[in-house]
């Protein structure tokens, strides 16, 4: 099955915004237009992509460029957020999307890639294996 990769930007954020919608609720929606788009999103340091296929978006990945202050290091690429619609994985789409990753961290010049990964998930684990992430120490999620 053919896909491409693109970056999100305002022309599409609707396309973007229905695949949220159908991840939400497993339920696919008609395309829809004119949706706000959220000012997050001209962030400079935000970079999403999203997989189209069949004139729809079936998966993304969110990265973050957090800049370091430092003489030493530059900053990292963060995965902040991967997903692909079931009926589309194992087809490459999610190592094409953690490529961009790999990607930016070069156009940045960026010191690494890093991200967090359930340890509930072992089918993801397994994807950031196969891109090349190692477990690096041991490390609590925390949120409030």
């Amino acid at each position: 099955m053919d896909y491409i990769i693109e970056r999100i930007t305002a022309e599409n954020y609707h396309l973007f915004e229905d695949m949220v919608y159908w991840r939400g609720t497993g339920t696919e929606r008609m395309p829809s237009t004119g949706t706000n788009v959220p000012e997050e999103l001209a962030d400079p340091n935000l970079y999403v992509y999203a997989a189209k296929a069949d004139g729809r978006y079936v998966g993304w990945i969110s990265l973050v460029y957090l800049p370091k202050i430092s003489r030493v290091k530059k900053g990292y690429v963060y995965v902040d957020e991967l997903w692909v619609q079931e009926n589309w994985r194992r087809q490459g789409i999610a190592t094409a999307l953690m490529l961009k990753a790999d990607r930016l961290k070069e156009k940045l010049n960026a010191t690494g890639v890093r991200l967090y990964v359930n340890i509930n998930n072992p089918g993801a684990k397994k994807l950031y294996e196969n891109c090349g992430f190692i477990t690096d120490g041991t490390a609590e999620f925390m949120e409030k």
